[in-house]
């Protein structure tokens, strides 16, 4: 399992895919492909006593005017390399205003520290 810092340097790595923190970062006007992580689920995984660690689950979405845009490919490399395989799902989005493009999406789950743990 990797961190949200190790997911962070993971998308950063893509050649030619803009990264930004957050679902607005992908209604911005800018050159696709581009892409947007965010929180989507918090899980606390129990250990042994009153241990657990605390999960954050990220949505990785891609928008890209192509399908199998060659950033996307990119990034499922990388991730399968540190033994990441997510699933991922595809959708063509045709907006009202401006031309189509390609949303692919996945998830991953980091580690991270949500609170202090249990208070006393």
């Amino acid at each position: 399992m990797i961190t949200k810092t190790e997911l962070s340097e993971i998308l950063h790595s893509i050649n030619g895919l803009a990264v930004g923190e957050g679902e607005d970062f992908l209604d911005q006007a800018g050159a696709f492909p581009k892409c947007a992580y965010f929180e989507i689920a918090w899980t606390d995984e129990m250990a042994s006593g009153d241990s657990y660690e605390e999960l954050v689950t990220y949505q990785i979405s891609v928008e890209s005017r192509r399908p199998r845009d060659p950033a996307l490919l990119a990034l499922k490399r990388a991730l399968n390399e540190r033994s990441l395989h997510p699933d991922f799902y595809h959708e063509k989005i045709s907006p009202a205003k401006g031309p189509s493009h390609f949303h692919s999406y996945c998830s991953i789950t980091c580690k991270e520290v949500l609170t202090d743990g249990p208070s006393y």
